[in-house]
């Protein structure tokens, strides 16, 4: 012995992932929390706050129709797949389809981890099975559903030889019968609002997820003679009621014109998300016969991400002169929001 004590470190359990199963509603641990209805810039942030745990993220996106069909974030540490309605921006769809490295327990009981993961049998004993299961031939998938959730399990050969698929009670409703050392294993889990996972009920955002923020409905353009005069906001927001334990939701509709000041824009959408500073430099009006330049006073750009919206304001009179809906508060785009991306309405 020279003095030295060799010590053993036990693996750390830091960056262990266990989600509880809430169906009809989604995934939750202490720290993290993936639930229907969440916008996809609010879930992005979120796992932004996680990047030891959170690893290997894609995010998937049509760009030639990116408002109509859905965004896709898969993070590959977890499994975890979060599909996004297209126009809603909101989390519509939940899978996990690795489940070799995250535990889910439903009622504080674990009932698949990646060492044993869930069986069959397993997953009719936590959740009670009240009918016979679908089957899909042509993906030998057979799926054990509930409303708002479902599991689906193999039944190709391999594994599961021993395996039989039995006619049920009609339709594509089938039963199996298979050997106890022989059970299908579990290979995807979905939460969804409704009955059906391949065609998902529409979903609001939770009370949950609104944080004091604004949840734009829809915005369109005021016309007077042909004319944008401003806009239209329809917005959710908490009201300050407290309904179950979570502040209370209401709709609000208010009008913004251009020329409004400052305050007057505040006291309708309250504070901005942040404010951007654009230098007299950058912001050149070419007039006149011989195109000579004039520079214009500096101006501010009041940012309202969480509304996808973005107002500019004169330093001098501080009034919003220019408008524009922000699409990096959707989804990615090439350049930043600035103003040559916008569309001026003055």
């Amino acid at each position: 012995m020279n003095g030295k004590q060799q010590v053993t470190k036990n693996p750390s359990t830091e960056n262990d992932l266990s989600f509880t199963v809430v169906p009809d509603v989604g995934l939750k641990n202490s720290q993290l929390e993936f639930v229907l209805g969440m916008p996809i810039n609010q879930c992005i942030s979120m796992m932004q706050q996680h990047p030891r745990t959170l690893t290997h993220v894609e995010l998937k996106y049509s760009k030639k129709d990116p408002c109509y069909r859905d965004i896709i974030i898969y993070i590959g540490s977890t499994g975890i797949k979060l599909y996004f309605d297209g126009h809603s921006q909101l989390i519509k769809l939940i899978e996990v389809d690795n489940l070799s490295n995250i535990s889910l327990t439903y009622n504080d009981t674990i009932f698949s981890d990646p060492t044993n993961m869930a069986t069959l049998d397993r997953v009719n004993e936590f959740f009670g099975s009240t009918h016979p299961g679908s089957y899909d031939d042509k993906h030998n998938i057979y799926v054990q559903s509930w409303p708002g959730l479902s599991f689906c399990f193999p039944t190709a050969a391999g594994d599961n030889s021993n395996l039989e698929v039995r006619p049920g009670f009609g339709g594509n409703l089938r039963s199996l019968k298979y050997d106890a050392n022989a059970q299908p294993k579990l290979t995807k889990m979905s939460i969804y609002r409704g009955q059906n996972p391949s065609e998902p009920e529409q979903v609001d955002t939770p009370f949950s997820c609104y944080c004091g923020q604004n949840r734009t409905r829809k915005i369109e353009a005021i016309w007077e003679n042909g004319s944008i005069v401003g806009i239209d906001i329809e917005f959710d927001t908490q009201n300050g009621r407290i309904v179950d334990g979570e502040y209370d939701v209401s709709t609000y509709k208010r009008h913004i014109y251009f020329g409004d000041s400052v305050a007057d824009v505040q006291s309708v959408l309250g504070a901005p998300t942040k404010v951007f500073y654009k230098s007299d430099d950058k912001m050149k009006i070419h007039r006149g016969l011989h195109k000579e330049t004039l520079y214009g006073p500096p101006n501010f750009f009041f940012n309202y991400f969480v509304m996808g919206l973005s107002l500019r304001s004169d330093i001098h009179v501080y009034t919003y002169s220019r408008s524009c809906t922000d699409p990096s508060s959707c989804f990615p785009t090439k350049n930043p929001v600035n103003v040559e991306n916008c569309s001026s309405f003055s």
